[in-house]
């Protein structure tokens, strides 16, 4: 199993899949699928987002163990630069060789994934129903999720693998995100002539971030500005600015409070500079928050209690499919897939992490029976 399940993500991190380009991965996975005696479905989300391919989906009937289905899913897209990832292996860990990320966000996932369906097609493991689920696009705003054709899912509980950190860290609870989107209007005019009559967009979005908290506001919420935009060329007054923010929080009076210290920003810069702005907010995603004492979550402690791995439950201050998930009524909660520095040319994987990782999801897919999930 062991040999196996990191053989499968030497191969999948040398496949490129940047969000909305994951075609070749999403064929690797319905290909094991196939060989393992399964049929996969691909759906349409591709289309809808300007995709190469859909999320994918297994479904694998109960082998005696009388349980409620459980999802099992991750997403197949890496963020950039993951183009012709060289994935090393030294001293027990896994590594790119500097100049792209490594993938194992969230390539460790889906090869743990696949190593269950590959246990399960040879019969040995003990399990339940399980519903494998491959998402598409979760690194640009969890685009494929979005897209999910519920109907196939007969399951009300999934565990999502896709957590940074230590194997062992369980997320039962995330934020919820809202957008903002500040678009700031002032008037254009030569700026060495007669820059007096112009207004300076650019000065008024300034003024505007100058003003705003950021970064960690507490222990519960925070909020960015990502980008700004703006110009024309350095001799033009510019006469439009854009300023993209976000805001977190698992409290949603919080959340609040931030947006409307951050829109209180925006009007007095209107009024000091004397710009227009127009203001967009938009709710990217709902936060969660699964109890200690759940059925899912004690499945979860009690799994790696039989493997004595300790199960540290947490909160995270990041979304995943499991925000998705949550809102459609799947009660779900986030598995660390032991990952460090994702995101970035320095991301590894210890190697132990990905053993330790299986053996969990093999012991969740057989204690499911054992627990009171549909309570």
């Amino acid at each position: 199993m062991d040999d196996r399940v990191l053989h499968t993500f030497l191969e999948l991190v040398r496949i490129d899949s940047e969000s909305l380009h994951e075609k070749a991965v999403a064929e690797y996975v319905m290909d094991a699928a196939r060989r393992a005696g399964f049929e996969p479905y691909m759906d349409k989300a591709g289309e809808a987002i300007g995709g190469d391919a859909g999320n994918v989906y297994v479904k694998i009937p109960s082998n005696g163990v009388e349980a409620p289905p459980v999802i099992f899913c991750s997403h197949l897209d890496t963020v950039s630069p993951g183009k012709g990832i060289v994935p090393e292996v030294a001293k027990g860990l896994v590594y790119s060789k500097g100049d792209t990320i490594l993938g194992a966000d969230c390539k460790a996932g889906v090869a743990v994934i696949l190593e269950i369906m590959r246990l399960a097609g040879e019969g040995k493991i003990k399990h339940g129903p399980l519903e494998l689920v491959f998402t598409v696009a979760e690194e640009k705003q969890l685009q494929g999720v979005r897209r999910l054709e519920w109907e196939r899912l007969a399951s009300r509980h999934a565990l999502v693998l896709d957590g940074s950190g230590y194997v062992g860290d369980l997320i039962n609870a995330a934020p919820t995100q809202d957008n903002l989107d500040f678009i700031f209007k002032g008037r254009s005019a030569h700026a060495g002539v007669e820059p007096e009559k112009g207004i300076n967009a650019i000065y008024g979005a300034s003024w505007a971030v100058s003003l705003m908290r950021l970064g960690r506001i507490d222990g519960e919420t925070t909020a960015n500005v990502g980008v700004i935009s703006g110009g024309k060329a350095v001799n033009i007054v510019p006469d439009k600015a854009v300023v993209q923010c976000e805001v977190r929080s698992l409290d949603l009076a919080k959340l609040e409070e931030q947006k409307k210290s951050m829109i209180k920003a925006a009007l007095e810069a209107e009024a000091a500079v004397g710009v227009g702005v127009e203001i967009k907010t938009q709710r990217a995603y709902e936060g969660f928050y699964i109890d200690e004492e759940d059925p899912l979550v004690r499945l979860v402690v009690e799994a790696g209690k039989a493997m004595g791995t300790k199960i540290n439950i947490k909160a995270s201050g990041g979304g995943s499919d499991a925000n998705f998930l949550n809102a459609a009524g799947i009660k779900s909660v986030v598995l660390s897939v032991g990952v460090r520095e994702s995101h970035t040319v320095n991301e590894i994987m210890d190697v132990e992490d990905l053993y330790r990782l299986t053996r969990l999801c093999v012991e969740i897919a057989g204690a499911a029976g054992r627990l009171r999930l549909d309570r």
